[in-house]
């Protein structure tokens, strides 16, 4: 699978695990790696990643 067909499927995958699994669910170390990847994608997304991006400065903001 190439890198343009695999990014909307990452974005669709990292939404359902989110909407999924409660926030408090998820274990603090893998809370910080999925920010870390997030911020280092969202430096400079391809315009596939935009809404995610989006939404990750949102929750960026509240926390």
């Amino acid at each position: 699978m190439d890198s343009q067909r695999a990014l909307p499927l990452f974005s669709m995958a990292l939404g359902v695990t989110l909407l999924a699994t409660p926030m408090t669910g998820l274990p603090f170390a893998e809370l910080e790696a999925l920010n870390r990847e997030l911020g280092l994608l969202c430096s400079d997304p391809p315009k596939e990643a935009l809404a995610v991006c989006r939404i990750h400065a949102r929750l960026v903001r509240t926390m």
